[in-house]
This record gives C-alpha cells, sequence and structure tokens, in this order.
C-alpha cells in the first residue's frame, strides 16, 4: 500500500507467513487430489536390469565355418574358455590361420555356445573351436596350459598360493620368469591325445608339432583332430597319424635332440636342463638358444646302420 508520503511498504513479516501457509495448504490439497499409482503420488522405480544373455547375439559369422562334427561343451555360465575370435571364424578355412584367445562363456545357443572375448562383443561358436581348461591337482613340474597375453599357451607349475598358481611358460621361445595365474584359467595336460594339448603329426616331409583343439567323427566315419600349425594354420588330421607329445626327461647337457621349430623337428644340442623344467637348446648354424618346454624335443633318432 501507499501513504499519503508516497512511501511502499511490504508485505511485511506477518504477510510473509500467510503467503507460506496458504501455499502449503494448495501443495497438500493436490497431493490429497492426485488418484492412486499416478506418478505424482509414488517414487520413480529403479529400472530393471536386463539379463544379456537370454537372448543370443545375432549372427554375424557362421559359428561352425569348417563343418566340423559336435565335440565338447555343454559349458557353464561364466567359464572360462579359449576360444577362436569371431574375425577368424569369419575367414576360416584349412590352412588359413586361427588361435585361441582366453573368453568367457554367457550362455548357450542351442548346441553352439556365446563367448566374449575382454571387453568385445558377444558371438556364438560351435564347441569343436573352444577348448575348456581341465581342472585338476597340480603341484610342482605339474604340465598346464595357462593364458599369456591372453592366448593359450604351455607352461609348467612351479609352486602355488592361497590364490594364484605360478607357472613357467615353455612355448614362448624366451625364459619370461614364473607367472601368476587364476587356478580357474589352468588345465591340467594328462599324458594322451587332448584338447590343448601339442601333439605331433605324421605329415609330408616329417613330423611336426601342433597344438589339438577338437575331435570328432566325420561323415567318412574317421576320426580327426582340429588342429594348429606353428604359424596357426588350421590341419585336420586323422587321429591315426597323431601321437601324444613325448615328456622328455633325464636330458643331459649335450645330448642330441630334434626340436620344435616353426612346427618342423629340426636338430638341436641340449644346452642346459633348468629346475623349473625349460630346456634351453641350441640350433646348428642358427641364432640365440631356444627355451622349450620338455613336450617339445625328442632325443635325436639313431643313426641308420645302411
Amino acid at each position: 500500500m501507499t501513504t499519503g508520503h508516497g512511501r511502499r511498504f511490504g508485505v511485511g513479516a506477518l504477510g510473509s507467513a500467510v503467503l507460506a501457509s496458504l501455499l502449503a495448504c494448495q501443495s497438500s490439497a493436490e497431493s490429497i487430489a492426485a488418484p492412486e499409482g499416478s506418478a505424482s503420488a509414488a517414487p520413480l522405480a529403479t529400472p530393471r536390469e536386463l539379463d544379456e544373455t537370454v537372448v543370443p547375439p545375432p549372427r554375424r559369422t557362421n559359428p561352425n565355418p569348417l563343418e566340423l562334427p559336435l565335440s565338447g561343451g555343454p559349458f557353464a555360465e561364466g567359464a572360462f574358455v579359449y576360444a577362436v575370435p569371431e574375425r577368424m571364424l569369419a575367414s576360416a578355412k584349412l590352412g588359413a590361420s586361427l588361435e585361441l584367445r582366453a573368453a568367457r562363456v554367457e550362455a548357450m545357443d542351442g548346441r553352439d555356445v556365446i563367448v566374449r572375448i575382454g571387453t568385445g562383443p558377444a558371438y556364438s561358436i560351435h564347441p569343436a573351436y573352444v577348448v575348456a581348461p581341465r581342472p585338476g591337482r597340480v603341484q610342482r613340474g605339474t604340465r598346464v596350459i595357462a593364458p599369456h597375453r591372453e592366448r593359450l599357451r604351455h607352461g609348467i607349475v612351479q609352486r602355488e598360493t592361497r590364490n594364484h598358481v605360478f607357472v613357467r611358460h615353455t612355448d614362448v621361445g624366451v625364459p619370461l620368469g614364473d607367472q601368476a595365474i587364476l587356478p580357474a584359467e589352468l588345465g591340467v595336460l594328462g599324458t594322451g591325445l587332448e584338447p590343448g594339448a601339442h601333439a605331433l603329426a605324421t605329415t609330408e616331409p616329417g613330423k611336426r608339432l601342433v597344438v589339438l583343439v577338437s575331435s570328432g567323427a566325420h561323415p567318412d566315419g574317421v576320426v580327426r583332430w582340429l588342429a594348429l600349425g606353428a604359424e596357426g594354420e588350421a590341419m585336420l588330421l586323422a587321429a591315426t597319424d597323431l601321437t601324444p607329445a613325448a615328456n622328455a626327461h633325464n636330458l643331459k647337457p649335450g645330448a642330441s635332440v630334434v626340436v620344435a621349430w616353426r612346427g618342423e623337428m629340426v636338430p638341436a644340442t641340449v644346452r642346459t636342463v633348468e629346475p623349473s623344467g625349460l630346456v634351453s637348446v641350441k640350433r646348428p648354424r642358427m641364432g640365440p638358444a631356444l627355451f622349450v618346454g620338455p613336450d617339445m624335443l625328442l632325443p635325436a633318432p639313431e643313426p641308420s646302420a645302411e
């Protein structure tokens, strides 16, 4: 209001209190008038998390490009496995390079398995392109498969602690020292033909060392193994042309052997045999010494009497 002297007065403390009371009453009335179940009456619900493994991912590639028979599986959700990457499945053929990389199982998709490598997209793959580590008791000297730089590699157990098993890798060509591996990522190797293990293949012109992936009976009745050569080249080899890789022991410095190198067995001489199980060998007139596992070499054949 305005006085005769032209001064304007504010609402004042009493007016402010009255105004606040009126606004509160209006808000209360609106709240009471709101129907049950409306946005004003109930708090917002937390969004429900969707289980992405229920719906298979779109099939961007053929999960079984080599038309291999069913082998292995089913796999448990969350299991650690080694799988051929999706990009390699897209161009897979005999002779092409394949590799086995560390992956996690997300679900089964019929006969196929949905896996994810690292943070990449999930994809469906036939079990014949997957290697599941075989659990088992370990001790110093146990031969195992264990990841190195997310790839399937071979090694020898050195020791174990409460949470890790320490492994010395044997097929990377150089001594790396002990690597701490989670027990769930470790696969114990036996003495026969089995997924993930080395084997000696009888091919032209001689024997070569390969890594086995899976086996099964083909339409002609022959049991064949999917195997990978030194450069990852995919091969289908009859089981009758394969023998388990030897586990050479009691080698002495100076012994003549043949060692796997670039897929072939080449002559070499033992330099040292380490307590870890690694064997240092020197190839004639060839580069530095190689450090290999006992399943990667054989005693040299005896000279022919002829």
